[in-house]
């Protein structure tokens, strides 16, 4: 094929330069037909291009594809049902083998990408005013939580108008979790936005109806209306009608959770990432002009107010404590103080903690666990009948717990086995201790405790004193004499002969008596 410089010039030699046509393919070694097709074409056209004079043959692809577009339109359907279940090109390849049609696997792979392409979709850009819409998500992200490595949901939220975001970690997907979350992202955001839009997830959603219409969770209903706000729900498998926290979801995984965060509860991380959610608004997204603060400033003038009294979130439930000083809360139990056994308590549980009440007094909390069939105790609670029961002092799991867990030192049972080889009453004497240590700060005991092993026949009399003597008053300071002078006369030396006097009874009044 010529290229458009070798047209223009056999133009110019025959149109402008008055050849023939014969001359110009003698001149340019092309043949009569070719010179007069280059006459032919258009002047003003900027390039050449192969013209087929018909369609090419293809007898099995036009076979094949319209069962190929069948297929791919039983795929949009699955999409949103049974994405896993898709019909795949080489699925659709063994098909066509069934149904007697000899395609190539790489023709049928080229007629999908072509007939994918055809099928992409489009989207049409958003714009939202201030307090408009809001959205969340949940994503997931590594974290080393007291040494060990675990994998933690974290929810996301932005405010779409000013791209305010928020970020917070939890230990489940729950739906305390995902309320407690927004809750905190309100608080954080200063207000209440119109809408929320959201995945279908079950924290929020009890049934899928036709389109975007749910019939909600009850606990998920009560909270929106708490706050006045319209919830929105997502197509099945339909991301991109909340893109924008589905790429937030990514950029605050890269952005503020790597390298991969070393913390020693979840609070603190919870602390420092809210930190940098207020640094964030320092940015200036990608398309504006003005940073997230200044037009945070602007939405938050017209967020919905935030309830006076927010519902409370979590898991409210009567629970009865065993013999034992323990309630079950999801096949987990956790401790009370011992006196409170065989009593009805009410148990609130977030998703953090797990808190106990007796009527309105608070007595017990735990951090909550999620594994099954764990105990958690506080060595406090059992120090009252461990006074009385002796014999369980070496075996009390509650204590065998904090010393494995570091909530009592490790030299205590050491120090244990001292009294004991040593005293007849050492338990006792060590339960005595372990009530000190409810009654004072654990390092004012644990030093006490220390400088009483160095003496000889130490007990926990010893330690009983040694606290006293560590928290004691100091002694008061003199009086200035420059401010207070009348305080700082000498005094004359008493005259003790004085009080002699008082022994010389007269003669008279001796015999008086005698009478």
């Amino acid at each position: 094929m010529y290229d458009v410089a070798r047209r223009d010039e056999v133009r110019v030699f025959v149109q402008v330069q008055g050849h023939t046509q014969r001359e110009a393919a003698e001149h340019f070694g092309m043949s009569r037909n070719t010179v007069a097709k280059l006459l032919q074409e258009p002047a003003e056209a900027a390039q050449r291009r192969y013209r087929r004079r018909g369609e090419p043959q293809a007898p099995v692809a036009t076979v094949a594809l319209p069962h190929i577009q069948g297929w791919l339109q039983e795929n949009q359907r699955l999409q949103r049902w049974k994405p896993k279940q898709q019909w795949t090109a080489r699925r659709m390849w063994r098909e066509l083998q069934h149904l007697g049609i000899e395609a190539a696997e790489s023709t049928v792979r080229q007629l999908v990408r072509r007939e994918r392409q055809v099928q992409k979709p489009a989207y049409v850009p958003l714009v939202f005013e201030p307090r408009e819409r809001a959205e969340f998500d949940f994503g997931e992200a590594a974290v080393e939580l007291n040494g060990q490595a675990v994998t933690l949901p974290f929810l996301v939220g932005r405010l779409r108008f000013s791209g305010a975001m928020f970020l917070e970690v939890f230990p489940t997907q729950r739906q305390e979790a995902f309320l407690l979350g927004q809750r905190h992202a309100f608080e954080f955001w200063g207000g209440v936005p119109r809408t929320v839009i959201y995945d279908n997830l079950k924290a929020a959603v009890n049934q899928i109806l036709r389109g975007h219409l749910r019939r909600e969770q009850e606990t998920f209903l009560h909270f929106h209306s708490v706050y006045g706000f319209e919830a929105i729900f997502a197509n099945v498998r339909s991301g991109w009608e909340k893109g924008s926290v589905e790429n937030l979801v990514g950029y605050a995984r890269r952005t503020y959770l790597v390298p991969i965060p070393q913390t020693s509860s979840l609070e603190a991380l919870n602390a420092q990432l809210r930190q940098r959610c207020q640094e964030d608004h320092q940015r200036t997204m990608a398309g504006r002009s003005t940073p997230i603060a200044e037009r945070l400033t602007r939405e938050q003038a017209a967020l919905g107010p935030l309830p006076a009294h927010p519902p409370e979130i979590g898991v409210v439930r009567e629970v009865v404590a065993r013999s034992t000083g323990r309630v079950r809360f999801e096949t987990n139990e956790y401790s009370v103080p011992i006196q409170y056994a065989y009593h009805r308590l009410l148990l609130k549980a977030d998703p953090f903690r797990v808190r106990l009440f007796a009527g309105e007094q608070f007595i017990a909390e735990h951090l909550r666990v999620y594994a099954k069939r764990q105990v958690v105790e506080d060595w406090r609670h059992y120090v009252r009948l461990l006074l009385d029961k002796l014999f369980a002092v070496p075996f009390a799991s509650a204590l065998r717990q904090a010393l494995a867990t570091g909530q009592l030192p490790l030299h205590w049972e050491q120090l244990r086995q001292d009294l004991v080889a040593r005293r007849a009453d050492g338990n006792h004497a060590f339960a005595r201790i372990l009530d000190l240590a409810t009654a004072h700060p654990l390092a004012e005991v644990d030093g006490a405790l220390l400088l009483a092993a160095e003496q000889p026949n130490w007990s926990a009399d010893t330690v009983g004193q040694l606290l006293t003597w560590l928290t004691e008053a100091p002694p008061a300071t003199p009086l200035d004499a420059t401010r207070y002078p009348t305080y700082q006369l000498a005094l004359p030396v008493p005259d003790l002969r004085r009080y002699n006097r008082l022994l010389a009874v007269p003669a008279v009044a001796q015999e008086e008596v005698r009478a």
